[in-house]
């Protein structure tokens, strides 16, 4: 994806690499016999060549649109010497007229881009079947990014939202937030405790729908392309828990409905 959006692109890329060690929990679903490997929205490329280093079998390929980041990603692999590892500035629907055919194409974090600087779910539909068919038969789609249940969107937030207004600096933060994204509902609080910390880059930020595809919809298109779903999981990562807690007084109850990370993988 393009970020020229950015204001400040060292700051987004700092905060894309924080959670280095929860994302690279990928690794467990990249098949044992690959060769080949995808990794689409690479940015700088810390993830892929955590990857790479993780699997020296396997080749991996990183693509951005945004030719600085890359520029830092192959200056990185250079001087970690980790040479199964390629970066290009390339769409991923060009990719289609090339010969070379994946085991595992990964998208990390950046699905939900593709949805708010695209044609929304258009965007997210031609890009899973831009990679199913760049996959080798039984490959992988493999998805990493805030994801949603359905039904919370009809859920109220009750004394979530309460505590999140009653902080005097967060009101005006949350009205701005609900002029983009909706009303107080257990999904538009889940979606605004993801981000309203972005304070540098929350005029980006705020437009910006970070769960705009839900579990359920992910599995319609997965049946839409006649992929089989094996592994579905979300969970809320420990550094968020402590955060909500810190901020806003939140108890345990309160966060046992609140996510932040969702795993997806699909086969060919």
């Amino acid at each position: 994806m393009s970020h020229a959006n950015i204001s400040n692109p060292e700051i987004y890329l700092e905060r894309m690499s924080k959670p280095l060690q929860e994302k690279l929990r990928v690794a467990r679903y990249i098949p044992s016999s690959a060769q080949n490997v995808l990794d689409v929205g690479c940015a700088d490329g810390t993830v892929t060549i955590a990857l790479a280093r993780m699997f020296p079998e396997v080749q991996f390929y990183g693509i951005d649109l945004e030719d600085a980041f890359l520029q830092k990603a192959k200056e990185s692999a250079k001087k970690q010497g980790v040479k199964n590892v390629q970066f290009e500035n390339i769409y991923l629907r060009d990719l289609l007229a090339r010969k070379e055919r994946f085991d595992a194409v990964i998208f990390m974090s950046v699905l939900h881009e593709f949805y708010s600087y695209g044609e929304g779910i258009s965007s997210v539909l031609k890009a899973l079947a831009d990679a199913h068919e760049l996959l080798v038969p039984g490959g992988e789609v493999i998805i990493r990014d805030m994801i949603l249940n359905e039904e919370v969107k009809e859920m109220p937030a009750g004394s979530v939202v309460k505590k999140v207004k009653a902080k005097k600096e967060m009101a005006g933060r949350l009205e701005d937030f609900k002029k983009h994204h909706g009303p107080d509902s257990i999904y538009c609080l889940n979606h605004f405790l993801l981000k309203y910390f972005y304070k540098e880059n929350w005029e980006r930020e705020v437009k910006e729908h970070y769960v705009p595809v839900t579990f359920e919809q992910y599995n319609n298109i997965f049946n839409l392309l006649d992929m089989d779903l094996g592994v579905r999981d979300s969970y809320l990562i420990p550094f968020l828990k402590n955060k909500w807690h810190e901020d806003f007084g939140f108890i345990e109850e309160e966060m046992e409905g609140l996510r932040s990370t969702g795993f997806l993988v699909a086969k060919k």
